[in-house]
């Protein structure tokens, strides 16, 4: 495997991504904007009012992308995959441009998913300034190899994925010279049940590829608390991808395991709050600690009349607050 030696931090937009940097939120909108530009652009609206970094949608054609018998695999989907990305894939080249205008406009980055070489050339046309690529396409190197020409940083996930399949598709992005890539550790299943989160693949990934940006694609149903990114995060993850959407009682597309704005914004509130209370790793007296010293610890004192000249023995002395004398 070549040296990974990414760029850290890595500059899209106005925003930084990397390892000391603010955690790095997706808004991952897919295709639950269901072609409505409407519905689209006030995902963009929430997802920045929330704190979100960047909302990211997905671009494909139905006919490029599967078969016509290809079955469903998530949810109680029915229908058969052709007819499901047939009823989702109404964006081009018009729409992709005002959603990404409209998203500057609002300070968060618009970004998208290519499923094929065809929508990577329309993307990367449209000015994208920042890739990601899914699990399911990294064993697909030869879009890979192709998006990495491009030369723009590219977000991997990694689910359902061997250690193998994910050191050959980040060779073959370093193998373009591109070294800004970014893996997320990543459970491909939708949605997917808390005890197959597996966080610490988060882990693994920093330990495999040090130096490398880290973070977590996560597809665990809503929790009441929106914690488990938060964990992710104080695990190292430093981008973390959610599927969104405006409302989870919506049919179709991916929105029963999504989360809504309000959700999205206690996940952002959250993740502030685990890399607030992280704080550093040095051990020894902080300032704030300072006063609670003298307070809290304890001087020796006496613990009855001692004369001139006696001599001290230990059951003349006590131990008692404020830490200001002998220690």
């Amino acid at each position: 495997m070549s040296i990974v030696k990414p760029n850290d931090p890595i500059t899209v937009s106005n925003k930084k991504i990397g390892n000391n940097e603010k955690v790095f939120v997706i808004a991952e909108a897919a295709c639950n904007h269901m072609c409505n530009m409407d519905f689209a652009k006030s995902m963009i609206d929430h997802a920045a009012e929330a704190g979100a970094s960047a909302i990211k949608f997905q671009t494909y054609k139905a006919e490029r992308l599967v078969t016509e018998k290809a079955e469903a695999y998530w949810g109680d989907e029915t229908s058969t995959q052709l007819e499901y990305y047939k009823k989702l894939d109404k964006f081009d080249e018009k729409e992709y441009r005002e959603l990404f205008d409209y998203a500057q406009k609002k300070g968060i980055i618009g970004f998208s998913s290519p499923f094929d070489i065809e929508s990577a050339d329309m993307l990367n046309n449209l000015g994208m300034e920042l890739f990601k690529l899914a699990s399911c396409e990294i064993n697909n190197l030869s879009l890979l190899e192709h998006v990495a020409k491009f030369k723009k940083p590219i977000i991997l996930s990694t689910g359902a994925s061997t250690i193998e399949e994910i050191g050959d598709a980040v060779e073959t992005i370093l193998n373009q010279d591109n070294p800004n890539i970014i893996l997320l550790a990543c459970t491909l299943s939708y949605p997917t049940e808390n005890e197959h989160a597996n966080l610490n693949r988060v882990t693994t990934l920093k330990e495999r590829y040090p130096g490398m940006i880290i973070g977590l694609s996560d597809h665990t149903r809503p929790d009441n608390n929106m914690i488990i990114p938060a964990l992710a995060v104080a695990m190292g993850a430093r981008v973390i991808e959610k599927h969104y959407t405006l409302n989870r009682d919506w049919e179709g597309s991916g929105h029963f395991f999504s989360i809504q704005p309000e959700d999205l914004k206690e996940m952002v509130d959250n993740i502030n709050l685990a890399v607030t209370v992280l704080g550093t790793k040095q051990l020894g007296v902080t300032p704030q600690e300072k006063k609670s010293i003298i307070g809290a610890r304890k001087s020796i004192v006496a613990a009855v009349p001692i004369a001139i000249g006696t001599v001290i023995t230990k059951e003349m002395l006590n131990l008692k607050r404020p830490g200001i004398g002998l220690p």
